[in-house]
């Protein structure tokens, strides 16, 4: 009978095993080892990008600060142009107002009447003055109510008098004026 020693077939086999088993072993250990190194270095570059984003991110933060604080300077100026241009404007407002106030008396002021005095407080005129007759009075009344910037007419006092030089009769008035308030 023919005896056949199967031992180093077997050892063979088992030795072929380890080193594929190693082989195996290492191909996967160089392939993790592979893999992290790229994903060391993909997150490596994503957090440099990250990173530079970052400082761009905060440069511009600062630019925009400046610019903020630019904008409130302009703000400010702003209004403190805005506050001299309201001034300007009521400054113009009350200049003509006096103006047109004594260019409408004048011309309501009847040929046989002159006034005596006028007083202004802003919202109440007082005029004081003479006339020839009552009918004169009633004619400078009649006069002012047509007039659209002055506001009610009333007659406070309407009295005859005597003139110490001329010793001519006159009547003596008070008129009040209500201006409209705006």
């Amino acid at each position: 009978m023919i005896r056949i020693n199967l031992l180093p077939v077997r050892a063979a086999r088992k030795k072929e095993s380890v080193r594929f088993q190693l082989t195996v072993a290492g191909l996967i250990t160089f392939f993790v080892f592979a893999l992290s190194l790229a994903g060391y270095f993909t997150l490596r570059g994503e957090a440099s990008s990250l990173s530079e984003d970052i400082t761009r991110g905060n440069q511009e933060l600062e630019e925009l600060k400046k610019k903020i604080g630019e904008l409130a300077k302009i703000k400010e100026q702003k209004k403190v142009v805005e506050e001299k241009l309201h001034v300007i404007d009521n400054l113009k407002a009350a200049k003509t107002g006096p103006v047109k106030l004594f260019k409408n008396l004048s011309d309501a002021v009847p040929e046989r009447a002159w006034l005596q005095s006028l007083k202004d407080d802003g919202h109440i005129v007082v005029l004081q003055g003479f006339a020839s007759d009552d009918e004169t009075v009633a004619e400078f009344m009649r006069r002012l109510q047509k007039i659209s910037d002055l506001g009610a007419v009333e007659l406070e006092v309407a009295q005859r008098t005597t003139e110490n030089e001329t010793k001519a009769d006159l009547v003596s008035f008070t008129i009040r004026l209500e201006k409209p308030r705006k």
